[in-house]
């Protein structure tokens, strides 16, 4: 019998973009995904309008439908990701949230999966005094990495850089200045960086640790269902 994981981007569904790479690291032939996006409802020109960032809003990088980027006002997108949980939990064994954002502890009948706290307990168990790279996707984002963040590594530098929007050119930029300043660990704090993006970084810098959302969201899904 399968194991049904409901995913809920912040953005629509489908993700074609991310999908099928975590259905290739969770690698097991009793799974289906359901998607549901918290703006699948909402033309582009309605979310830019009604969605959009206020002064002082946590901004949220997403991905619509088209494969477009927006951003978005997290305290705005909180209702609309809940509606979607109550959409998918009786229908599911699991669902996990395709941002890596900070999250409030929904009630639901169903676990949750949320990838803040996944690389958050990653982070938490890493004792490394080296210099640490976060990656984020948008400049609006730099000081909130930089809070998030600081409570797990004092030698931190935060690096904005669109999955969606950047060149593997960009990728390859970004990593030859984290190898000229000698860091030891990144983390890839967006569901939207992709594998082709990490191994970019990768081959720029050579021997270092690469901490990517999608790697860590379906290795703890594959232990769950």
């Amino acid at each position: 019998m399968k194991k049904i994981i409901g995913a809920i981007t912040i953005g629509q569904s489908p993700r074609t973009d991310v999908i099928p790479e975590l259905t290739k690291v969770i690698n097991r032939e009793d799974i289906e995904i359901i998607e549901r996006g918290a703006l699948d409802d909402m033309d582009k020109q309605y979310i830019e309008t009604h969605l959009r960032p206020d002064p002082g809003d946590t901004v949220y990088v997403t991905r619509l439908r088209d494969g477009s980027q927006v951003k978005i006002s997290k305290k705005k997108l909180l209702p609309l990701v809940e509606k979607r949980i109550r959409e998918l939990e009786d229908k599911v064994d699991i669902i996990a949230l395709l941002c890596s954002g900070e999250f409030p502890d929904y009630e639901s009948k169903k676990p949750i999966v949320y990838p803040d706290k996944v690389l958050k307990g990653f982070a938490s168990s890493i004792s490394f005094k080296g210099r640490v790279a976060v990656l984020i996707p948008a400049e609006e984002q730099v000081d909130y990495g930089y809070k998030k963040w600081s409570a797990y590594f004092k030698d931190l530098v935060v690096i904005p850089i669109s999955p969606y929007t950047s060149s593997l050119s960009d990728f390859e930029r970004v990593g030859e200045r984290i190898k000229r300043e000698g860091t030891g660990l990144i983390i890839m704090d967006c569901i939207g960086y992709s594998e082709a993006q990490r191994d970019v970084l990768a081959r720029s810098i050579g021997n270092i640790r690469i901490i990517t959302t999608r790697r860590a969201l379906a290795r703890v899904l594959s232990e769950l269902v």
